[in-house]
């Protein structure tokens, strides 16, 4: 019987050093996480008996579940006086107990299985990626105190997945559309040739180079998920493996990767003229549902902030610099995902202030969740970037520069992309033939003096698109690729979309965005509805033909409104008009939220004009 671990109820915050407090959490909760794992003798010795991590795959055979591994090496070699499971017998024990499940689990080639024991699962890139990841790290963070046997079998085992994803056909083939998920194993991979100086291995990682640059990048510049981008929610954990992988080697391809996906991300943030607000347009992400997502300042989403970026040990040792400073200007983008250095001392010193309240309130927050594993860089110095910082990078997003100019991008996975940029007004639009969580068509429209005010989401969520009314179809899922040329003024995208049997054409002006549709109501005599996602404030004015009404003070929804034009007014300024060519009927239906945005779905009957054909205009004022 192996005694149990003993929790933490009390800390000396004069032990710590303010950049550890990001493990408050891990500590408070290590004796928990701890505690789970199976001490017991039989088949399942070693597993973790609580869902902690990973919960909606949560079974014996998934070894992604037991990436806490790296929880416990960390704890029972992080030499701290606040660590009381510094060389723990118990802690290790533990930790040798789940290391051993999980080499148990994995094949003979060295893949790690997720969603069926090793003989079944396929592919298993991400899980024998990320494994690999975690067991370098808990070599590096525990080798030094861990018994040699012990270290022997983790380097063994660590190697042999990292062989697998590093050189079979299988995990090469599905990084082409999961980039982040071989970019573990380079990671990992390299971290562990270091530590085993091991340098058949590490020319294995460098062997990927080029195909981090070729195969598994857009020509657009976004690393792929699921085929397309996921411009802001997974390029957090790609984030996550290229720094580390640019500090243990600093090669000019893992740099241009970096920077590449940064400049694309650039063209998806809108800043808010009358607030610190950044909107994230997302419309277009492949894989992760969204509401068109916002920041209400640096750091509200994102990873609030970063470690291993400046002032790395082994960036240093090699001569080199880390990847953000590297990249200097073009990681803008990236720093305004970033909590700034004012934010990160605030957060330092209301612990400081009160570290029992602190640690209290860990528990609390936290007594229905899960734990997740301790960060691979907890012991990095932490990277925030100054106010000064942070102003140069909000001002050179290119919504803030206007080139006047529309440009299109598509690859050969489908994907195809325009991008509006002028004086008045900013708008992107995404299309594509292969089905995702993205929503096609419009993504958003932004102005200078208004900021964003039409705003898609992605997902099952609100898009700018032409549907058939009382049905789930429309031109938001439809797959379908533009034909673009230049003519009345501007650029046009014309597309037929077979499924719905409606074509429908974007005029993009310098003064507005007209729309054209083509298209016939149902057999079944359902009328084409156009909806348009208005992202509003509380304090805008919507005026109609017959009148007007404040955004703060509608009703829960509108019905039957009957106007040609529906005008947005925005601090006493005309913004934006939608003229329908004719007066029509109108429903407008708000949702508030606490920072005082209104996202209010406009849909409104398209009675066919000529010949089943319709359309109306989007005018920036």
């Amino acid at each position: 019987m192996s005694a149990a671990i003993t929790p933490v109820s009390h800390i000396d915050i004069n032990q710590w050093n303010p950049e550890e407090y990001d493990l408050l959490f891990h500590l408070a909760n290590f004796a928990r996480m701890a505690n789970a794992v199976e001490v017991e003798p039989g088949p399942l010795q070693g597993w973790f008996k609580e869902a902690l991590w990973r919960h909606y795959s949560y079974a014996p055979f998934n070894c992604r579940v037991m990436e806490n591994y790296f929880s416990l090496a960390f704890f029972y070699g992080y030499n701290a006086p606040w660590n009381p499971y510094y060389r723990n017998a118990e802690v290790l024990k533990r930790l040798e107990l789940t290391l051993e499940y999980t080499f148990a689990r994995m094949a003979e080639n060295g893949a790690i299985p997720e969603y069926a024991p090793a003989e079944l699962d396929t592919p298993m890139l991400a899980p024998s990626s990320f494994g690999m990841e975690y067991m370098s790290a808990a070599l590096e963070a525990a080798g030094p105190v861990l018994p040699e046997p012990l270290k022997s079998r983790l380097c063994e085992y660590a190697r042999k997945a990292a062989v697998y994803v590093l050189t079979s056909d299988e995990s090469w083939e599905h990084a082409r559309s999961y980039t982040n998920q071989f970019l573990g194993a380079m990671a990992g991979g390299a971290r562990l040739a270091r530590l085993t100086d091991d340098d058949e291995l590490m020319d294995m990682v460098t062997a990927a180079g080029d195909a981090l640059v070729q195969d598994f990048i857009s020509p657009m510049g976004f690393l792929y998920e699921a085929d397309g981008p996921e411009t802001f929610s997974y390029f957090f954990v790609s984030l996550k493996r290229l720094a580390p992988l640019y500090e243990e080697w600093p090669d000019k391809r893992v740099l241009e990767a970096f920077t590449r996906h940064c400049e694309w991300m650039s063209r998806w943030m809108l800043t808010e003229p009358d607030s610190d607000h950044i909107l994230l347009s997302a419309s277009h992400q492949t894989r992760t549902a969204s509401k068109g997502a916002y920041l209400v300042d640096p750091g509200r989403l994102g990873v609030g902030h970063a470690r291993s970026f400046l002032g790395s040990q082994q960036a240093a040792q090699k001569g080199a610099s880390s990847l953000v400073e590297a990249a200097g200007h073009l990681a803008d983008p990236l720093r305004l995902m970033l909590l700034s250095q004012e934010k990160i001392e605030s957060y330092q010193n209301a612990i400081a202030a009160n570290p029992q309240q602190a640690l209290a309130q860990v528990l609390e927050d936290t007594r229905s969740l899960g734990y997740p594993p301790v960060s691979t860089e907890s012991a990095c110095p932490i990277y925030a970037p100054t106010t000064d910082e942070l102003a140069r990078a909000r001002a050179s997003l290119p919504c803030n520069n206007p080139n006047g100019q529309a440009e299109l991008f598509d690859d050969d996975r489908g994907n195809q992309y325009v991008f509006y940029n002028g004086a008045r007004y900013t708008t992107a639009f995404a299309f594509g033939q292969k089905r995702t969580a993205a929503q096609y068509g419009p993504a958003h429209l932004w102005t200078p003096d208004a900021g964003t005010i039409i705003l898609a989401h992605n997902g099952e969520g609100p898009a700018w698109e032409t549907r058939l009314m009382n049905s789930e179809l429309g031109t938001g899922k439809a797959l379908a690729n533009a034909e673009t040329r230049e003519g009345r003024g501007g650029i046009e995208m014309w597309l037929h979309y077979s499924e719905l049997g409606v074509g429908k054409a974007y005029i993009v002006r310098p003064d507005g965005i007209d729309v054209q549709i083509q298209g016939q109501a149902s057999s079944d005599g359902r009328m084409l509805l156009e909806c348009i996602p208005l992202l509003l404030r509380a304090t805008d004015e919507l005026v109609m033909d017959y009148g007007r009404c404040r955004a703060e003070s509608m009703s829960e929804r509108l019905l039957g409104i009957v106007t040609r034009y529906l005008t947005i007014e925005r601090r006493g300024k005309a913004v934006l008009t939608i003229d329908m060519g004719e007066p029509i009927s109108m429903s407008l239906t708000p949702t508030y939220d606490k920072e005082g945005f209104v996202r209010c779905l406009l849909q409104a009957p398209l009675a066919p004009h000529f010949y089943f054909r319709t359309g109306y205009r989007v005018i920036v004022r």
